[in-house]
């Protein structure tokens, strides 16, 4: 890698001062101290969490940077913004057209950096005591194993080093990929070491612990197709006693989201620890502007503007059961009300239910169905903050980064390939009568890929499973966007009964753009010029 020397830029981004992530201020550092004193190794671990947080603070690209993944998935309407480039192919492409694919790459690689640095110093340091060695090296271990196993799930041709970098080896080109099989036994080892040395239990929220480590190695093995490992480590986790599943998908998002669902949840506290960001106003549509008798809510998941909004698809999934609460403002929201009385239209009731004159889903004109979607169409509350103001663009709330319900799913799929039907049924269908619908009877992998999408929606993991289970192109080309299934007319195309079965796609350009190929995101040009000149493209670009 071809980074600023180690010694500068670990120092850099350890600043917080919240209870679970103590630390010392950033300048009383130096390169000994954070390498040769358990308090320096501590603080160092801390610096991970920090650069995992500084991604989703990121103002660029009206702050939906992180949510790109999403974007890219079956579930999503990109409507506009800078997100929408991605979400209907017109960047991400090309080597040359992937700005954003570069703060993946650049996040990854320096949370991998650091933490070879942090885990050779503490390998080495005399005079720590285990316990505190271990929980440094389970933590560091964890964060290069999720670094290392994110970009290869993104990038595929990557490379994977143990070595930090030092000055005598600042200059080293990197001329080749690693093989899928060191990938693997680097992330394995990893894991399987942090799993070893991390307990289920952390006074400190926001810290990883032996569930989330096993978490993530049920993940790779069923990117391995290990069904077995997947189950041990999936049950293992629902079985640990540390973890439960909440009573109700509406207690899910709220608070602080440190609850026994959470695996791991990045910390944020207002003034103190990260910065806000700007998810919940790409993911929420902007239903009180220019609506008389409506004002924005905590309730209504506050101002967005739809840059990014639910597909008619997801939308779906989530109406097959009418008691369905996800669907119903735990999650997301379709039913905007009116609540202002001050500027409530005649003949309309507070408690009502918004429907415009004109602005409607299948409206005769294409700008009314276009204000359809940028004011009332279905939304994601995920992001929004019990105590936010809902007024504004900018939010500051924990960010869900893993949870017992993808668990659950993880232990069903696992049990189905292992033919264990009724242990698949039983853990499908715990997430299923939490939302409150019909548990099923029978169970396929489609049963756990649509129930996977009504429950993780948003959080950044349906991309990743489309491409697991070999779904990813054919889902694209069937739901991207807004239309009917496999529909690849252009946007407003004539030909259409505009109707729930029949509409007129919007948005839905990345079903014809898609190519088999991209199920493996382009190396950005900017990084591809920092590598060798022999080091492999991904195939297609």
């Amino acid at each position: 890698m071809k980074n600023t020397i180690l010694y500068i830029v670990l120092l850099l981004g350890l600043s917080s001062c919240e209870k679970f992530l103590t630390e010392k201020a950033a300048a009383s550092f130096t390169a000994d101290f954070v390498y040769n004193t358990p308090d320096g190794l501590e603080a160092a671990v801390v610096g991970l969490y920090n650069i995992q947080r500084s991604f989703w603070e990121n103002m660029a690209n009206n702050g939906s940077n992180p949510i790109v993944i999403d974007a890219k998935d079956d579930l999503t309407l990109p409507r506009g913004g800078e997100i929408s480039n991605y979400g209907r192919m017109i960047q991400g492409t090309t080597p040359e057209n992937s700005y954003v694919h570069s703060d993946y790459w650049k996040l990854y690689y320096r949370i991998m950096d650091r933490a070879n640095a942090i885990i050779e110093s503490a390998e080495k340091l005399q005079g720590m005591s285990q316990e505190r060695k271990n929980k440094v090296l389970g933590e560091a271990k964890f964060f290069r194993a999720n670094s290392v196993f994110t970009l290869f799930r993104l990038f595929n041709n990557i490379y994977i080093t143990t070595e930090p970098t030092r000055p005598d080896n600042v200059a080293k080109v990197i001329t080749n990929k690693s093989s899928e099989a060191d990938i693997y036994a680097l992330v394995i080892a990893d894991l399987n070491d942090a799993i070893q040395k991390l307990d289920y239990k952390t006074s400190e929220p926001g810290r990883i612990t032996q569930g989330m480590a096993r978490h993530l190695r049920a993940e790779v093995a069923l990117w391995q197709k290990d069904w077995k490992e997947a189950k041990f480590q999936a049950e293992a986790v629902i079985n640990s006693g540390a973890h439960s599943l909440l009573s109700s998908t509406g207690l899910v998002f709220k608070g602080d989201l440190n609850h026994s669902e959470t695996l791991w949840a990045l910390q944020f506290k207002v003034l103190v620890n990260g910065g806000p960001n700007k998810i919940n106003f790409n993911l929420m549509p902007n239903y009180a502007e220019l609506m008389p008798g409506s004002k924005y809510t905590v309730e209504q998941g506050g101002r967005g503007f739809g840059w990014l909004t639910m597909n008619n698809y997801l939308r779906d999934l989530l109406n097959e059961d009418p008691n369905d609460t996800r669907i119903k403002g735990s999650y997301y929201i379709q039913d905007y009300v009116y609540n202002d009385p001050a500027t409530l239209p005649a003949g309309k009731v507070i408690g009502e239910k918004i429907v415009h004159d004109t602005w409607k889903e299948f409206a005769p004109l294409a700008a009314d169905r276009n204000a359809f979607f940028i004011r009332l169409n279905a939304g994601c509350k995920k992001y929004f903050p019990d105590d936010g103001n809902p007024t504004v663009d900018t939010q500051t709330k924990n960010i869900m980064m893993a949870r017992l319900a993808e668990t659950y799913l993880f232990a069903a799929e696992a049990n189905l390939m292992l033919g264990n039907t009724g242990e698949a049924l039983a853990q499908l269908n715990a997430v299923r009568k939490r939302a409150g619908v019909k548990e099923r009877t029978t169970i396929t992998l489609q049963d756990i890929l649509d129930e996977q999408a009504r429950e993780l929606a948003f959080e950044g993991r349906r991309w990743y499973m489309l491409k697991r289970t070999g779904k990813l192109y054919e889902y694209i080309v069937d739901h991207a966007g807004y239309g009917k299934r496999g529909d690849l007319s252009a946007e407003n195309s004539p030909g259409h009964a505009n109707t729930p079965e029949d509409p007129f796609p919007f948005r839905s350009e990345a079903r014809t753009r898609m190519r088999p190929h991209m199920v493996n995101w382009a190396i950005p040009l900017a990084e591809m010029n920092l590598l060798g000149k022999s080091y492999p493209q991904n195939d297609g670009y």
